[in-house]
């Protein structure tokens, strides 16, 4: 288990450094996509609720290091949304596209409700929350689904590396 997670927490961190450093100086991104956000989805459905809470606290650990928001805020947004996505990692298949999509999809507007939330709870943080129905949202909404597609295709490349649990004992649980 300390193996995955370490190695994950690798990937999450080479991931925030190229997040924040490439892909926020490509003029044709309106919103950054949330790789971060995807892979904590795909790492908290492959291993379950307490590898979620890790790395999804792990993901926030790092973007609130970089970025300039408050201090534990996207530590608490990724570890609420991992821990959520790792209750159906036994019920849930990740191969195939239809679940990379619906997840991410579904992850996407929980980490925007939970920003409106927090910013409606505490009004003194300056948290430059866009709303629902706004091209910003919109656009990280379309790109998060697109790249979730090709993250979790590429991760299926280490699965064996990464689970906790042997794929065959996933199928099984699934079908039972």
């Amino acid at each position: 288990m300390l193996k995955s997670i370490l190695i994950s927490l690798a990937i999450l961190f080479c991931t925030t450094i190229i997040e924040s450093s490439i892909f926020t100086n490509i003029s044709f991104f309106i919103v950054v996509p949330d790789f971060l956000l995807i892979l904590s989805i795909y790492f908290s459905l492959l291993n379950g609720k307490l590898f979620g809470e890790i790395t999804g606290f792990g993901s926030g650990l790092f973007l609130d290091f970089i970025t300039g928001t408050p201090f534990g805020l996207n530590c608490l947004l990724r570890t609420i949304i991992g821990y959520i996505f790792g209750i159906f990692s036994r019920t849930v298949i990740i191969s195939g596209v239809i679940m990379p999509v619906l997840s991410v999809g579904i992850g996407t507007i929980l980490k925007r409700l939970l920003l409106v939330i927090i910013s409606i709870v505490f009004p003194s943080i300056n948290l430059n929350v866009y709303g629902f129905i706004s091209k910003e949202f919109l656009f990280e909404f379309c790109a998060n689904i697109v790249f979730a597609i090709i993250v979790f295709k590429i991760m299926g490349f280490f699965k064996k590396t990464l689970s906790l649990y042997d794929t065959k004992d996933m199928i099984n649980n699934v079908q039972n």
